[in-house]
């Protein structure tokens, strides 16, 4: 028997790959949806949505694009972005599937020319196209620049693309650069994801376990306790020391998890993806650093005392 059929299952809740299905709106993720909503409904130039990593960006967008209507709307999703702003300019025309571009003999000038032909005709038609870039921190300079330049393509009345970089907090700090002053000033929607609260940590588990079905799985108060220290509110976080939890627990044919099955889960884990990790060694050394040194204290006073107190 798997851990997830103990659990009574269906599928596995905790996987760290975004999944729309899980999606738990919790405030902070609720304002970037709403914030993307917006910006697309009023065809806003530029969004920008950064978070530390694990902090459920990808899937606010993946929820956002789910609920797109097809016959209106027309996306690339950029996912390696660490490219010069003619592959970056390549791969967009590709994941649009824009036709009669040859990407191997038309110079930039022509595919930008095609390009554009591709946004008016989509716009007459009543469609709107987005460029989604995850991980938009890794752009090069040259190639931000080179989405500053796209986003000139417009009409008398509107844009022709919209743009949404996704970010790690040093995508603000690159956005502060005086080379890309212009582009920075075009940005007029930004928001910075935040972890969850103790509240939504348990709200967010019992969420996914929900959809999932899980109506044989009990998590105690020092579980939940325990995986929010540990996670300190990281949804990605979170999903990890779950599963494992889950499956400490399954391993002592339990329906109940326990704060010791969070503490086993925390330790078969990468110390660098558990925030909460260094902290908890911290106190721990610093207390074991005060132990020690009153054992060389009260030694140095019992040697004092024995060889020159006599």
């Amino acid at each position: 028997m798997s851990y997830l059929s103990f659990f009574g299952l269906k599928d596995d809740p905790f996987k760290i790959t975004p999944d729309v299905r899980y999606f738990y709106p919790s405030k902070t993720h609720r304002y970037a949806l709403h914030l993307l909503e917006y910006v697309v409904e009023h065809k806003e130039g530029f969004c920008v949505i950064i978070g530390e990593p694990g902090t459920g960006k990808t899937t606010v967008v993946r929820k956002f694009l789910s609920s797109l209507e097809e016959d209106k709307f027309i996306y690339a999703l950029v996912l390696t972005p660490n490219l010069t702003p003619e592959e970056f300019l390549k791969t967009v025309l590709q994941e649009l599937k824009v036709e009669k571009v040859n990407l191997k003999e038309d110079s930039k000038n022509d595919l930008l020319k095609k390009f554009q032909s591709f946004l008016l005709e989509n716009v007459k038609k009543g469609k709107r196209i987005l460029i989604i870039v995850d991980e938009a921190q890794n752009l090069p300079i040259d190639t931000l620049e080179e989405l500053r330049t796209l986003s000139n393509l417009e009409t008398e009345r509107e844009k022709l693309i919209q743009i949404i970089l996704l970010g790690q907090p040093e995508l603000e700090d690159k956005l502060k650069l005086p080379q890309l002053r212009q582009l920075n000033q075009r940005i007029t929607s930004k928001v910075f994801l935040q972890p969850l609260s103790k509240e939504e940590t348990v709200k967010y588990i019992n969420h996914h376990i929900k959809e999932a079905g899980g109506d044989n799985v009990e998590i105690t108060k020092s579980a939940f306790s325990k995986i929010y220290k540990y996670s300190q509110g990281i949804p990605r976080v979170i999903n990890i020391l779950t599963s494992r939890s889950l499956m400490a627990a399954f391993l002592e044919n339990s329906t109940k998890v326990k704060g010791k099955h969070v503490e086993t889960a925390r330790y078969t884990l990468n110390p660098d993806i558990i925030p909460g990790y260094k902290e908890s060694n911290r106190d721990y050394y610093i207390i074991l650093t005060l132990i020690l040194l009153n054992i060389v204290g009260i030694l140095y006073i019992v040697y004092k005392l024995l060889f020159e107190g006599g």
